[in-house]
């Protein structure tokens, strides 16, 4: 398309929609070709995911409670977080590894994964972890500071622009990611955690990859969820844990060897067999290695490496099972 052309799609947007902020948004998810379903998504600020009914109130209490931490990026205080009760839920995860709550004797069941990340609702800074913020110390003195580097929070300081970009034509956020949320609500916190931990693997942080994957599995659970294509989170996961597995960006061997896991998980699941198979004989390669260690070092073993290896062979086992990524078996 010429930049004439580009010109005259945007004034007709620009009459159709009566905001340039909303024609700029509606040209970042759609292109130049007008669409009467995008334009209502956008003027509706439907974010291409629909809502789910509201579902019955369960009896019993509810184990989601606030607690209150300060953002150390803009310094905004008193955020709300949310905090699920211990004990208060039975887990199970899906092939992804994404958990599934159902609650406990005396207990509603809430779906926790919709309520963990915590969002600054000036600056957009987000996280589900409780570290990654400043909050009053247990002493009841003072506050625990951001367990974040002093880089990283100067370069989460320089992208708040950025971050509020990723919600625009939003600009308001005090109410936006209060509980209950909303499905796009959710995937919007999930958004802006990626951005925080994009930083983190800028700055070679442990655990950044792997971070990055799991929010990406998170929003692709969600998406699918509400029968929306999922396959582009799938994607960026898979490319996000190749990385962390690549760079051994995981320094516990659990995270290691789930890396791995979810790999052939996503290969099966994209479609992409040969690959999938020669992940999964990797396996070996690293038990084989983990024997040779032991011969010098033997209070190593070789439990965590073969635990994820069953998991996934039971994967490869299965791959033509067409419910085999509806289940949760893990």
């Amino acid at each position: 398309m010429s930049p004439e052309e580009e010109t005259e799609v945007k004034r007709r947007l620009l009459i159709l929609m009566k905001d340039v902020n909303l024609v700029n948004e509606y040209i970042h998810r759609f292109g130049f070709t007008i669409n009467p379903k995008h334009i209502r998504e956008i003027k509706e600020g439907i974010r291409g995911v629909p809502e789910e009914p509201d579902e019955p109130v369960e009896d019993g209490e509810d184990p989601i409670f606030e607690t209150l931490v300060n953002c150390p990026v803009c310094g905004l205080n008193k955020i709300v977080r949310y905090e699920l009760r211990a004990k208060s839920q039975q887990e199970q995860r899906t092939v992804f590894l994404v958990p599934m709550y159902s609650g406990a004797k005396g207990y509603q069941t809430a779906d926790y994964t919709r309520h963990m990340v915590t969002v600054c609702p000036q600056c957009l800074f987000a996280s589900p972890d409780k570290k990654d913020f400043n909050y009053p110390s247990v002493t009841g003195k003072g506050e625990d500071k951001s367990q974040l580097t002093s880089n990283i929070l100067s370069m989460l300081r320089e992208k708040t622009d950025e971050r509020k970009m990723l919600l625009s034509p939003l600009s308001k956020f005090d109410n936006y990611f209060k509980k209950p949320r909303k499905v796009s609500n959710v995937i919007d916190s999930y958004r802006l955690a990626i951005a925080r931990a994009q930083a983190e693997a800028w700055s070679d942080q442990p655990y950044s990859y792997f971070k990055l994957g799991s929010y990406s599995l998170k929003i692709a659970h969600l998406k699918k969820s509400t029968k929306v294509d999922d396959t582009e989170n799938l994607t960026d996961a898979l490319q996000y844990f190749e990385e962390a597995f690549r760079k051994s960006n995981c320094p516990a061997e659990d995270l290691e060897m789930q890396s791995l896991y979810l790999i052939i998980a996503l290969k099966i699941r994209l479609g992409d067999l040969n690959a999938a198979n020669s992940y999964l004989t990797m396996y070996s390669k690293l038990i084989n290695e983990r024997h040779e260690e032991m011969k010098t070092k033997p209070s190593l073993n070789t439990v965590c490496i073969e635990k994820w290896a069953d998991k996934s062979r039971y994967l490869w086992e299965e791959r033509e099972n067409p419910a085999l990524f509806d289940i949760k078996a893990f």
